[in-house]
């Protein structure tokens, strides 16, 4: 049986062995290292590397939410259930692509739920890791009675718009049940989660417009837009910052 590994950051040892508890009732995971805060969770992901964190976000010194900001430009796909007592984190949570949000105390059956989710989202990514280079050109969607088979390249950007996920291309949009961060693990690396609800294809990206506190993503040809936000701007400026560097590089 393949096990989904698990790292553990929590200051509170009663937390952590509640977590540890919860854990080792379902086989399908395995804990391989427990930290006491942000700081010592990064190196703790950089060496043991696992395939799931669950992470509290209030910490002494570097706190959770801090600490997975770091880890996720090294490990975009790494997935995050964030354990907390506060419910004004979530937003924050999600903008940085959290898998879950669990709130303490903590119920056993939502705990158990947010591990599946995880789960399921690591499994896809091996799955995409596996496939050749020419499947990756084409994303298989499901719809509600069919499966679309679409050129990545054609695909401007992917937005959720309440309980369904629409998949914009330069001439047609397509929904899908399937959640924006499912389509996020199977659309890296060029695609690009700059706003909680929007997935970008950032080569497809012709402007980026200012538009109160955040700002507006145009593709050429298309009218509507999408969103980057505030925390987000700064890596998609990065992005085109290294393609002119690559570009003039000699």
């Amino acid at each position: 049986m393949n096990q989904f590994s698990i790292a553990i950051a929590d200051d509170d040892a009663t937390a952590r062995e509640i977590l540890n508890h919860y854990i080792e009732l379902v086989p399908d995971f395995r804990i391989i290292g427990e930290a006491l805060n942000g700081t010592e969770l990064i190196p703790l992901v950089l060496t043991k590397k696992p395939d799931i964190i669950i992470v509290d976000i209030d910490m002494p010194g570097l706190n959770g939410l801090d600490a997975v900001k770091s880890l996720k430009e090294l490990f975009p796909s790494l997935a995050v259930i964030f354990t907390t007592g506060h419910t004004e984190f979530a937003v924050d949570a999600f903008d940085i692509s959290a898998t879950d949000y669990v709130i303490k105390p903590i119920d056993t059956t939502r705990f158990f739920k947010a591990l599946e989710k995880a789960k399921k989202l690591v499994q896809m990514q091996k799955d995409v890791s596996t496939m050749t280079n020419d499947s990756k050109k084409t994303l298989t969607v499901r719809t509600m009675n069919a499966h679309l088979y679409l050129p990545v390249d054609d695909i401007l950007f992917v937005e959720k718009e309440g309980r369904k996920t629409v998949i914009y291309t330069g001439y047609d949009r397509f929904e899908t049940n399937e959640s924006l961060q499912e389509l996020e693990v199977r659309l890296q690396p060029v695609f690009f989660k700059t706003h909680r609800s929007f997935l970008v294809n950032l080569e497809k990206i012709i402007k980026i417009e200012v538009m109160g506190e955040s700002y507006i993503a145009h593709f050429s040809n298309f009218n509507k837009t999408a969103h980057i936000s505030k925390l987000k701007i700064q890596e998609v400026q990065n992005y085109f910052k290294q393609i002119l560097q690559d570009d003039e590089t000699p």
